[in-house]
């Protein structure tokens, strides 16, 4: 194996790992930024590899993970603004 295909192992290998943390860390704690963090590590996959079923794969992930990120972001962002009575936090 050279010393390229080397390096692209060793990246794939610390980003699917990374990702398999961030996703157990998800799955505590709902924080929609660590939904964009596992996007853009499967994004990052996505564009190293060349084979195209894995490269679909991937990007697939990386969408799934996208919409998470969106739906669930959006979600906590209006907790932030408004209260239990549907106040806005600007009108108290």
């Amino acid at each position: 194996m050279n010393v390229s295909a080397q390096k692209t192992s060793w990246n794939r290998e610390v980003l699917l790992c990374a990702n398999q943390q961030l996703e157990l860390l998800y799955q505590q704690k709902q924080d929609p930024c660590l939904a964009l963090m596992i996007s853009r590590n499967y994004q990052l996959l996505h564009k190293q590899i060349q084979a195209v079923d894995e490269r679909k794969k991937w990007l697939d992930k990386a969408q799934m993970w996208q919409q998470q990120y969106s739906s669930v972001g959006t979600k906590k962002m209006l907790g932030l603004f408004f209260d239990a009575n549907n106040l806005s936090c600007d009108n108290i």
